[in-house]
């Protein structure tokens, strides 16, 4: 039959993301940057190549991270 591993510590690593001090609004705004670059960068890609959909995601990507931004604030 197999073993199965009681203690494996999880407490530990789980208290860990409260204790490092991390707020929801850094960790927000951390994901909303990159987001915005990808999405501004589709979005030029779409505007250079004539690519409707390019430009649609890259739009909707720059409204995800203006809502991210604001939801953070």
């Amino acid at each position: 039959m197999p073993k199965f591993i009681a203690n494996l510590h999880l407490e530990e690593f789980f208290s860990s993301a409260h204790k490092s001090g991390l707020s929801s609004n850094l960790v927000l705004s951390s994901l909303a940057f990159p987001l915005s670059i990808v999405s501004g960068l589709l979005l030029l890609d779409g505007a250079l190549s004539a690519s409707i959909a390019s430009a649609g995601i890259g739009i909707l990507g720059l409204i995800a991270a203006q809502a991210i931004k604001t939801r953070g604030q």
